[in-house]
């Protein structure tokens, strides 16, 4: 979605005599093309790495009570 909004500030740059505001834009959504290629490629993927890891945690965790519980008796 933004890398299109960025197409259109250049192609907009290049059609009219607005310059200061599309370039204003064109930095604008340039950063947030770069924001939601990082979210998708590195951010999303460590959050699904993270609930993961939390899981297999919390079953760990439940393990080591069990075992404990055990060895009380």
């Amino acid at each position: 979605m933004f890398h299109f909004a960025l197409a259109l500030n250049i192609l907009g740059m290049v059609l009219t005599d607005m310059w200061v505001p599309m370039v204003v834009g064109a930095i604008v959504t340039t950063y947030l093309s770069i924001d939601a290629m990082v979210r998708v490629r590195y951010v999303l993927p460590l959050k699904k790495e993270l609930r993961e890891l939390e899981q297999e945690n919390a079953t760990l965790r439940r393990k080591v009570r069990e075992v404990e519980q055990v060895s009380d008796y």
